[in-house]
Order: C-alpha cells, then structure tokens, then sequence
C-alpha cells in the first residue's frame, strides 16, 4: 500500500481553516474491503452513533453520523460529528480504482460542515478526474 497525507490551508470566509487528507493506494479489493465494507442496511442500520464523554463543564454529548457521500467515483459516505448538537467535524471517503481519499475538517466559527463538504467534494473530483486521465 501506498498513501500520502496532505494539508489544505485558508478556508472559510471567518479566518484560516484546514482540511486534512490521505490519499492511498492498492488493490481495489483491498481498499474496499478496509474502507467500504458494507451495504446499504447496514449504512442505514448504523447511521447514527450517540456517545456521552465527560468535560469540566460537565457530560457532553458526542454524536457520529454517516451518511451517503457525493456522487463521486465508486463509492463515497460522508461522516458529521457534534458535541451538544454543535458540527465540529465533517469528513469525506471516496473510493475510485485503486485510490482512497480521505479528508476531514473541524467545523465551527472558520467553515461550516456545508462548506467543508463542498470544498472536499471538489478536491476528490479533482483526484478522480486525474486518475481517469492516465
């Protein structure tokens, strides 16, 4: 396996923010099996995970959401994580041939989740567009 990790810098309109991604590379049967191994009911079945973690401030909410990703390559899901209903992430996994990209952002005051998702949307067409051209 091959991979590479990478940083996007100066996101938002409020201040600087950063996506962080890993592109990797092996057999397709390899990184679907590692990253994209399951179906449809179970995306469903398993979409929403709740966790309760202790702060100073007190018990806090942590929730995990998965959801379908974007109609890019093979097959994409998107995750959403929020402390007390607040996003403070959002990340994006899309498989294409032999490539996996994987891209995460913290959400908040500098780029909203909708931002975030959109940015790395277009960084991952932008991968699958060079893969198709070689």
């Amino acid at each position: 396996m091959n991979f590479a990790l990478g940083e996007v810098f100066n996101l938002g309109e409020h201040g600087v923010g950063t996506i962080l991604f890993d592109v990797r590379s092996a057999p397709r049967e390899t990184l679907a099996r590692a990253d994209f191994d399951y179906s449809q009911e179970l995306m469903v079945h398993c979409a929403t995970f709740d966790q309760t973690v202790s702060s100073a401030t007190g018990p806090q909410r942590f929730t995990i959401q998965l959801l379908q990703g974007p109609a890019i390559g093979e097959k994409a899901y998107v995750t959403k994580g929020s402390f007390d209903g607040n996003s403070v992430f959002v990340g994006l996994r899309v498989l294409y041939g032999t490539i996996s990209v994987d891209m995460g952002v913290n959400t908040g005051q500098v780029i909203t989740a909708e931002e975030g998702l959109s940015l790395m949307s277009q960084i991952a067409q932008e991968f699958v567009e060079e893969i198709k051209n070689q």
